[in-house]
């Protein structure tokens, strides 16, 4: 697992939402959540900002995390 897809994953369970609501709430589609945090893809801008801001994390520091 890369670090985005731990980082997501992670500060979805803090904020105690499952992958069903945090794709709903991001307005992604479900599968989408499942292959970002499996690291199966990964994901666009946009979609990454759309779930950074659900989660409020800044999509830049998660960037420089991959470095």
């Amino acid at each position: 697992m890369n670090s985005i897809a731990k980082t997501i994953s992670k500060t979805r369970k803090i904020k105690g939402l499952t992958q069903e609501e945090l794709a709903a709430q991001a307005q992604v589609n479900l599968r989408t959540i499942q292959r970002i945090e499996k690291a199966e893809s990964e994901p666009r801008s946009t979609t990454l900002n759309l779930i950074c801001e659900v989660l409020e994390i800044d999509p830049k520091e998660l960037a420089l995390a991959e470095t």
